[in-house]
């Protein structure tokens, strides 16, 4: 790349830099046109730092995904129940998500079995959907996008999500613990 590129990259950072300036200098930064001008500013920041790379010949940063990380994956349970004595399930809670909450907490973790000295258990999620049909292992065969099946469908409603973070210190936790109270 010529010195005349990367000057006109500068050039026009100039440019959209003085019009970004003038426009927080008169308050009027809050409307679409102030956050069209705030893109088009990191943009030709963008540009204008690609520019002196391939003048000067620096590499490009490597990219996060290019390198290998831990090795993590993903367990979703799903078990589906039906009700037979609803007055008994529901008299020391409040609704199917309560009820189900309420035996969560009883039990502990609800996946005990994955507790293994070779994995460092993460976060975890479960939710609770009431529908009309119990899921299989057909469904994902059939399914359109299989994935779909993961969430709540649109003939579902979501009851109840129980949602156990990991947290790195005791005192990411208690910070945490105060945002939700």
């Amino acid at each position: 790349m010529s010195n005349n590129s990367a000057v006109e990259a500068g050039e026009a950072l100039l440019t959209i830099l003085r019009k970004h300036i003038d426009l927080v200098a008169t308050g009027k930064g809050e409307d679409d046109a102030a956050e069209e001008l705030d893109r088009s500013l990191w943009e030709a920041v963008g540009e204008y730092g690609d520019a002196l790379d391939e003048l000067y010949g620096e590499a490009e940063e490597p990219n996060d995904e290019d390198e290998a990380g831990e090795l993590t994956f993903t367990v979703r349970t799903r078990y589906d129940y039906t009700v037979i004595d609803e007055k008994a399930f529901l008299a020391t809670s409040d609704g199917i998500g309560g009820a189900v909450g309420e035996l969560l907490k009883q039990a502990g973790k609800p996946i005990p079995a994955l507790d293994v000295p070779s994995l460092e258990a993460g976060s975890g999620l479960v939710t609770v959907h009431l529908n009309d049909e119990p899921l299989t292992a057909e469904d994902f065969e059939t399914a359109e996008e299989p994935t779909d099946l993961l969430l709540v469908a649109p003939e579902e409603t979501l009851a109840f999500v129980l949602d156990e973070p990991v947290y790195d210190s005791r005192a990411e936790a208690e910070a945490a613990a105060k945002l939700t109270n």
